[in-house]
């Protein structure tokens, strides 16, 4: 869900109940802040064992998100920010950082919770404890219908363009959009479901388009690009599909090969916490070297077939990784 929205369903709320300046700019910096983990995902990048630090992790999470999104608001209300955006903005933002602020605060932060939840790859509610991520695929990670109000709205607000009607009727369509929006995805994901016998399917940036999978009884999964049209219309026949083997092993001497205990030590590292968090699905090659170590490469077929798709030819698909297990149980991730 785009950052605009977020805010402003935060207001919205605050208005419905009539409360205060106080109760709805606290609900907005609580709604707010989340988003502002993109100033800690970089790290996961470069050390994905931080994976608590990815986007919709800590900010999004039950336990931290009230922390950060104090943390966030103490630092915009310092007096340096806040002289700054009034000379930019000539709007007043300021927040008195006492108790009254931390219940309207929180349902800010689970409001943004709340609505990432309807999106794909949505927020991981228990960090640091658990990486498991709800996500219920109505909404890509921003759609163009709430976006489009969304933005107009803050962008009136802001440089205090239109009157308190003009401003009410916008947001009155923004909540309509995203009614809309989450009703058509729905009965969308439905129809797909349905029509392609999916285990699971995750729309994309076209609102007709998702991306579904459902594992064979060979113990491979086709995943395909499926166009749900518009409503009311039966879904077509699928618009690309790729196989991929969910688990291929090929070890020394003859099998079966046991590859219980290195997947073991490779799935309990946290680099594989990073990883799988963040994958739609998960399948995995397993060689065995001549030294008796495995290489393990996990790899989302998800994303996979939707490189295949667009063409796009690089030797190490994003998302990746790849471990390798010695016999005495050491673990080295990365690596050819």
């Amino acid at each position: 869900m785009d950052w605009f929205s977020h805010i402003l369903m935060a207001v919205a709320l605050a208005i419905a109940l009539r409360r205060n300046r106080t109760v709805a700019l606290a609900m907005a910096f609580g709604a707010m802040a989340p988003d502002l983990d993109i100033l800690t995902a970089p790290a996961v990048a470069v050390a994905p064992q931080l994976w608590f630090l990815d986007h919709r992790t800590f900010s999004h999470s039950i336990l931290l998100g009230l922390p950060w999104a104090l943390l966030v608001t103490w630092t915009i209300q310092r007096p340096a920010v806040l002289g700054l955006w009034r000379r930019i903005f000539r709007l007043d933002i300021s927040l008195p950082m006492t108790r009254v602020v931390l219940a309207p605060m929180f349902a800010g932060v689970l409001l943004h919770i709340g609505m990432d939840a309807l999106t794909v790859q949505g927020p991981a509610l228990l960090t640091p404890i658990s990486p498991l991520r709800v996500q219920l695929n109505l909404f890509y990670y921003t759609d163009i219908l709430p976006l489009a109000f969304s933005s107009l709205l803050i962008v009136l607000y802001l440089w205090q363009k239109g009157n308190l009607a003009q401003r009410r009727a916008v947001l009155v369509a923004l909540i309509v959009a995203l009614v809309v929006t989450g009703v058509w995805r729905g009965t969308a994901l439905s129809d797909v479901r349905a029509a392609t016998s999916a285990d699971a399917a995750v729309p994309t940036w076209n609102p007709t388009d998702w991306w579904t999978w459902r594992t064979l009884p060979n113990g491979s999964v086709e995943v395909s690009l499926a166009r749900a049209g518009p409503p009311g219309h039966d879904v077509g026949p699928p618009l690309f599909s790729a196989y991929f083997r969910l688990l291929q092993v090929q070890g020394q001497g003859s099998p079966p090969w046991d590859i219980s205990a290195p997947r073991a030590r490779a799935e309990s590292t946290l680099d594989y916490t990073s990883f799988s968090m963040n994958a739609n699905l998960i399948a995995l090659n397993a060689t065995q070297e001549p030294s008796g170590t495995w290489r393990l490469e996990y790899f989302d077929p998800v994303l996979m077939a939707e490189y295949r798709y667009s063409g796009t030819s690089i030797p190490f698909l994003p998302g990746d990784v790849v471990f390798r297990v010695a016999p005495d149980g050491s673990v080295t991730v990365g690596g050819p």
